[in-house]
């Protein structure tokens, strides 16, 4: 990439066009996109990889979560956003693994609440009603042949 800069040659399909020179030169096999995503989410020299702040992560959510009701998300937007605001230019990869952590804890709590009310929907609120956290059940077989049950009722456990 630096060498195609310093000719000032300007590419349009500069991975493709890389993938093709690794092929031929050094028998490589690399498809242009897995090349793309590389780049752009590791070898960018612009890239910034130092820990992202709680600001950056607040802004993430808000973002993303405003434009995930349009639809598609464009992280492209977000990550030259992220560059003005916060002078760090992030890869997007990083910038949609943030989003979804998060919104697949939110999802998590909300489907555990969710658990939640639909187990104490069908409880009964009678106070006179005895309630235990467990009962053991013991099958014992008394001397004379004859099938007892004992409920051995343990509210410590």
């Amino acid at each position: 990439m630096a060498e195609w800069e310093k000719k000032g040659k300007i590419i349009k399909t500069p991975f493709v066009e890389l993938s093709k020179k690794l092929k031929d030169e050094h028998e490589l096999n690399f498809e242009s996109k897995a090349i793309c995503d590389y780049w752009w989410n590791i070898l960018d020299p612009r890239l910034e990889h130092s820990p992202y702040s709680k600001e950056e992560k607040d802004h993430i959510y808000e973002w993303a979560n405003k434009y995930q009701e349009n639809g598609n998300i464009q992280w492209t937007l977000l990550q030259a956003e992220m560059e003005t605001k916060f002078g760090k230019f992030r890869a997007r990869n990083e910038l949609k693994n943030i989003w979804n952590v998060k919104k697949r804890q939110l999802e998590a709590k909300s489907s555990n609440l969710k658990k939640e009310d639909d187990k104490n929907e069908g409880e009964c609120e009678c106070e006179d009603e005895l309630k235990y956290d467990k009962t053991d059940v013991e099958y014992a077989i008394e001397d004379k042949g004859k099938h007892a049950i004992q409920f051995l009722i343990n509210p410590s456990k």
